[in-house]
């Protein structure tokens, strides 16, 4: 793990352990002494507090000064600031907290809660649209990949913007644009690139949103079953196909749903800490989902009960 990075993971690793899988339930609940942007900085490590600010946000934590989870506070704090040989000379070699990406690597993977957190914690970093931008979505919906696009990347060129457009059959024009200045930073020429807001832009669960959200995944759907069919291993030119009507006891459906949350986990893995199409190797991918119950189908009701002792 980043050296640089430990007193943020052990933020965050007590944050979760003490029951707060994400961080804005948190901050609801515990009273910190500096803005809610600036910890998440903290705990991402992007941002250092100085020592002042440490001890303060330590007592604001509750944590008690004779605890061993002080010391680890502490221990981890320093660990930051100090030239590796000098911190192991005054504090010891001690346990070094890892991220949650680095934990599910070490195959600790096993525990529901790390899982779960590292799931939420893609809702960290994004960038919650209106019902003015749900609304130009529907009106614009032909442009929704360019949004895909855009927030895939660090940033997009016009350049960039044209091409996608080319590929899709559409045309770049002050419409386009519009669209896309709905979801990017402001720009101050035509010529700029489009700069998304964050990592992760989210829609609300609004009735419009829901209802957007499905059109969508028709139109993939769609798409995805014009493509040639990979039944066994699948790659960008295609598409892997599986579906089945099933029967399913709730035990099995458990162990589904924990094997799912690991499957969605290497995913939020790559998208949370890595920069998506920006990696070496990264293609695009429409990833869906749908297990819909079916009682409708069953018959079972209309069977004639059995006699006793026949």
């Amino acid at each position: 793990m980043d050296s640089k990075k430990a007193f943020g993971a052990f933020l965050m690793q007590w944050r979760i352990e003490t029951g707060h899988l994400k961080i804005s339930t948190f901050l609801e609940e515990v009273n910190i002494p500096f803005s809610a942007n600036y910890y998440r900085d903290v705990e991402a490590g992007r941002k250092y507090l100085s020592i002042d600010a440490a001890v303060e946000l330590h007592d604001h934590l509750g944590i008690d000064a004779s605890s061993k989870v002080s010391f680890d506070y502490f221990w981890h704090y320093f660990r930051d600031l100090l030239p590796a040989h000098v911190h192991e000379m005054l504090f010891g070699k001690g346990v070094e907290v890892t991220d949650l990406s680095s934990r599910l690597e070490l195959r600790e993977h096993d525990s529901k809660i790390l899982r779960r957190a590292l799931s939420l914690s893609r809702y960290e970093r994004e960038f919650i649209i209106t019902e003015e931008v749900i609304a130009a979505f529907e009106e614009n919906f032909e442009l929704l990949p360019l949004m895909t696009y855009l927030y895939m990347v660090d940033s997009a060129s016009v350049a960039e913007i044209r091409l996608v457009c080319h590929q899709l059959g559409l045309v770049y024009d002050q419409r386009t644009e519009d669209f896309l200045n709905l979801v990017s930073k402001e720009r101050t020429a035509p010529e700029d690139p489009f700069v998304r807001h964050a990592p992760t832009l989210r829609m609300p669960r609004t009735a419009s949103a829901l209802k957007l959200k499905d059109q969508f995944l028709r139109h993939e759907l769609e798409r995805s079953l014009l493509k040639p069919e990979r039944s066994e291993y699948f790659d960008v030119s295609g598409s892997f196909k599986y579906s089945s009507m099933v029967t399913l006891k709730d035990a099995e459906i458990e162990q589904i749903q924990d094997r799912l949350v690991d499957l969605f986990s290497v995913i939020e893995v790559h998208n949370k800490s890595g920069s998506q199409l920006e990696d070496p190797g990264a293609q695009p991918y429409f990833f869906g989902l749908i297990v819909s119950g079916r009682p409708e189908y069953d018959g079972r009701a209309g069977r004639t009960k059995k006699k006793p002792g026949t």
